[in-house]
């Protein structure tokens, strides 16, 4: 893996996954879906509604799994946005749960 940079220094002692780069890898998801539907701009995470933490990772996880569930999408001349709901599992066990992940796009 290599990004295995923060667990040495995120928490000394504790080797763990600092939980914001979870959380922005389910916004990224969230952008580059609406990337890959044509949408043009910039991508802008604009805040979460809820999250919670259930579990860590740590070195010794193998895999991590992101999924993302739309439960909404606006495409206008003035705002293009996705919400949805995230989760992360690690080898199979589900870490974190998030709802009403918001991304923008903006033309600037």
């Amino acid at each position: 893996m290599l990004f295995r940079f923060f667990f040495g220094c995120h928490f000394e002692g504790d080797p763990v996954m600092p939980g914001c780069l979870g959380l922005d890898a389910l916004w990224q998801l969230i952008g580059y879906n609406l990337a890959w539907r044509g949408w043009p701009g910039k991508g802008y995470a604009l805040g979460v509604g809820n999250v919670k933490f259930s579990g860590m990772v740590r070195p010794d996880r193998k895999l991590l799994r992101y999924e993302v569930d739309f439960t909404k999408t606006v495409r206008g001349k003035r705002l293009t946005m996705g919400v949805a709901d995230g989760k992360m599992y690690g080898d199979g066990e589900l870490l974190y749960e998030t709802t009403d992940m918001k991304v923008a796009f903006s033309d600037s």
